[in-house]
């Protein structure tokens, strides 16, 4: 009799464990779908905010720039106005540069010619009158593969625009290290720190975590209310 409800106990407690471990399995799933559709969601997003922001350049930029020069080029009163030359030799370099800056935000094309440290060099001389950015490559920087540089170098961009934008801060710093099969990073800021709690709620800081998901990389936030704010990133690669 004891050894019947030993096994009756016992195949009720492997039924329970059963019940708990499939249970435990739909849930896993449920967690990993929700957050296939959330990084889904958030990707359309970023993909509908950057076609907003380059209908905008277009239009804003290029568009009326075109438009200044059309209103000239049709008027036959003025070809052979001084007038006419002068505003034509100053608006075309303006729409040449405005267009090479909407080529770049679409693909940084320099990087695969000249590499990702003089790339961001380029970027961080766009915007050294004002903010101050020390580029600090710790060894002999190795490239990596070109989506993964492609990744890093919006990312940076990213953090920026953001220290830009909302940060306050006079000098901004990028540590780049390649470490074993690992490139790490760290990017840090003076300015006026944020609540961390935040990060996905604003300030574009979102499309970071996008983009170092994508990479499977290893990250952290650490930031101080009126001490600035850090971002440590850890990126496997794979071995050359």
């Amino acid at each position: 009799m004891v050894l019947i409800m030993i096994i009756a106990f016992m195949m009720l407690a492997y039924r329970i464990f059963v019940r708990r471990l499939i249970r435990e399995k739909e849930l896993l799933h449920e967690t990993e779908m929700q957050h296939q559709k959330s990084m889904l969601d958030l990707s359309i997003s970023i993909q509908e905010k950057e076609r907003k922001r380059i209908a905008t350049m277009l239009h804003d930029d290029v568009g009326n720039k075109l438009n200044i020069l059309s209103v000239w080029i049709n008027n036959p009163d003025s070809w052979n106005s001084v007038r006419s030359r002068e505003v034509i030799t100053q608006q075309m370099p303006v729409l040449i540069e405005t267009t090479r800056n909407i080529s770049h935000s679409l693909y940084p094309a320099n990087l695969e010619r000249v590499g990702l440290i003089l790339t961001l060099s380029e970027l961080i001389t766009n915007v050294e009158s004002s903010l101050k950015i020390n580029l600090i490559v710790i060894h002999k920087y190795e490239s990596s593969d070109i989506a993964v540089e492609v990744q890093v170098y919006r990312i940076i961009q990213e953090f920026m625009s953001n220290v830009l934008k909302h940060a306050g801060a006079s000098e901004m710093n990028i540590h780049l290290r390649n470490s074993s099969n690992k490139l790490r990073i760290l990017v840090t800021d003076n300015g006026k720190g944020f609540d961390t709690g935040i990060i996905k709620r604003g300030m574009g800081l979102g499309n970071i975590e996008f983009r170092l998901n994508s990479l499977n990389a290893d990250f952290k936030w650490k930031s101080v209310i009126g001490k600035g704010s850090r971002l440590i990133i850890s990126i496997p690669q794979n071995e050359q």
